[in-house]
């Protein structure tokens, strides 16, 4: 019985590369044993906030069943891949799959097999098959369409609404599978699959080295895995969205697609070995920064920016990056644009979100906090954060040194200092107490019992804060049941409110890298490494999730009763990656 040998399952990561919407998938919730395997292309831009308005259980993100036949029947399969390369096997033989190129997938077989191809979607009729004339074929493909052109074999209609791709006399099958965003008819030339296979062979090697050039030896596995997950999620500009100016990291494939606003500068942070690509993954987030209100939305897809924000970590990531890296040589005009961009962010918190005008911001619902679920809420709205007032100070700051390196007058740049030391006053004296951080309820001041991890998040001011305040927390965090064998739980695994799923409770990512950063700044990296080491281990252990169990490592999902987008399977994360990629080589080595 055939076994599938995969660098990655595409039941954990649809198979895809940087700059594509195309991806390959097993069936959704589906499986690789010999027999189960499906193989399906999908499309990544078929999503809610896309043009077919479809809600959050719904899933259209396969599209088009690939299936192998032999002697008129279709072959139990499994899949394997390689960094570059998806093979679908099956008894008598196999076919290829590369995307090489962004906008196409190419396959290539040699073994006598049809390739049949069988488009699942295209309004209340079924998907629309048309015979284009010149030996190509035109189908639907969720909202757009897809051109299968023959390179090797014979292409004609087969049974059930499919196309089948029959081998020429030497037992050879080769078809492009194009992406049209419109009308669209075969190009004059495609590379042979083989420049396919070159090609992304190039590109990935060349990122990976230009990130990550080594790992240690315990973590490198893992880490050629991650390197290739942010690789593969990353979008390009290509002239047809007016959204995408630069590159961005999304965050999951399918159910997570798009780049979020607060991930871009974790990333920055995680992946400045290639310092031009970190610097322009902050600056990303300024680029569709609404023009009235100064403010960052959260989640920015091909076809636009979603209605949410997420909290201002873009000048922590900028005095990070100062800190430890030469940003001098990046341009004045760079410069200048990240300067306005964070000072119309920084000044849309004091506009629009400190309604009682006492110099401390409110959240106004749980999105905004970047935490979303978790006991901290429970005390309702407008409500005070230690840890997102923390983020602005450090925000404030940031500006003030950027300032200088741009020529600001000095009493502006010194200014944005004073006020960043006195939020840091403020937050102390509202949300601090001899039993830790807290929030609170503008409305009617109530307090609720915290018991979540996320207040202490605050304490990436770092020495900014009294001596006796850093004690305290760190006392507070590593006594309490939040410290579990694969790093630190988002809520007290003693809490009445502990549920599991996100910030309930599980083990989730940016809080592993805030506090192991906080600590660090708090002048406890045996902490910090402590914290990175047993989240490290989670990951190689447990793999590239954004959510673990405390109890066991295990990827958690669906706690709460939510499959988002329909998906049975939480895909990895790039999100994760970074930080694990970062962790890595701060305290691996």
């Amino acid at each position: 019985m055939l076994v599938g040998k995969t660098f990655v399952d595409p039941l954990e990561a649809p198979f895809s590369r940087r700059g594509s919407y195309l991806c390959f998938a097993n069936r959704n919730g589906g499986s690789n044993v010999f027999g189960k395997a499906q193989l399906w292309l999908s499309n990544s831009r078929q999503r809610p906030n896309d043009k077919n308005k479809g809600g959050m259980t719904a899933n259209n993100f396969r599209q088009v069943r690939l299936e192998l036949v032999k002697d008129g029947i279709p072959r139990q399969c499994v899949i394997s891949t390689t960094p570059y390369e998806l093979i679908y096997e099956c008894d008598y033989g196999s076919v290829r799959f590369c995307i090489g190129d962004m906008a196409y997938a190419e396959c290539k077989g040699a073994d006598g097999l049809t390739l049949r191809v069988t488009p699942m979607f295209g309004g209340f009729q079924g998907a629309v098959i048309n015979d284009q004339f010149d030996g190509s074929w035109r189908s639907t493909f969720g909202n757009y369409y897809m051109l299968f052109v023959p390179t090797a074999g014979t292409l004609k209609r087969g049974p059930g609404g499919s196309l089948e791709l029959s081998p020429d006399e030497n037992g050879v099958v080769g078809m492009v599978m194009e992406e049209c965003l419109r009308d669209s008819k075969r190009r004059e030339s495609y590379l042979s699959y083989e420049a396919c296979v070159k090609a992304v062979q190039e590109d990935f090697d060349g990122f990976a080295a230009g990130v990550a050039p080594s790992f240690p030896e315990k973590y490198k596995e893992t880490g050629i895995r991650a390197l290739w997950t942010i690789w593969g999620l990353t979008n390009v500009p290509d002239g047809e969205s007016p959204f995408i100016k630069r590159q961005m990291i999304k965050m999951i494939r399918s159910s997570f697609e798009a780049a979020f606003s607060w991930q871009q500068p974790m990333h920055a942070i995680w992946l400045s070995q290639n310092l031009d690509f970190a610097w322009n993954l902050l600056l990303s987030c300024f680029d569709n920064q609404d023009a009235v209100t100064g403010r960052i939305a959260d989640a920015l897809t091909y076809i636009g920016a979603g209605d949410n924000m997420k909290p201002p970590v873009q000048g922590m990531a900028l005095l990070w990056l100062m800190e430890n890296k030469d940003i001098g040589g990046f341009s004045m005009e760079d410069k200048e644009f990240l300067y306005d961009g964070m000072e119309k962010w920084t000044n849309f918190f004091y506009e629009y979100r400190d309604l009682d005008h006492d110099g401390i911001v409110e959240v106004l619902t749980a999105g905004e906090t970047g935490w979303e679920s978790g006991s901290i809420f429970m005390s309702g709205f407008p409500l005070v954060l230690p840890d997102v007032n923390a983020y602005l100070a450090l925000q404030m700051e940031a500006l003030g040194k950027l300032g200088r390196m741009i020529g600001k007058d000095e009493q502006i740049n010194a200014a944005w200092e004073q006020r960043s030391k006195e939020t840091i006053e403020k937050i102390i004296d509202k949300c601090w107490t001899e039993d830790g951080w807290t929030t609170y309820n503008i409305t009617n001041g109530e307090r609720w019992p915290v018991m979540n991890m996320a207040p202490f998040c605050a304490l990436i001011l770092g020495k900014r804060l009294p001596q006796e305040i850093i004690d305290r927390s760190v006392e507070v965090v590593f006594s309490a049941p939040y410290d579990t064998p694969y790093g630190l739980g988002s809520e007290r695994l003693d809490s009445p409110w502990f549920r599991h799923g996100w910030c309930q409770g599980s083990i989730a990512m940016p809080i592993q890298f805030i506090m192991s950063l906080a600590l660090e700044y708090c002048g406890r990296p045996d902490l910090a490494r402590q914290v990175a080491l047993k989240y490290l281990d989670t990951l190689v252990g447990h793999k590239l999730y954004h959510i673990h169990n405390p109890f066991t490592g295990e990827v958690e999902y669906g706690e709460n009763g939510m499959k988002f987008y329909g998906e049975e399977n939480l895909f990895l994360s790039a999100w994760t990656a970074g930080c694990y990629i970062y962790m890595a080589g701060r305290y691996g080595f």
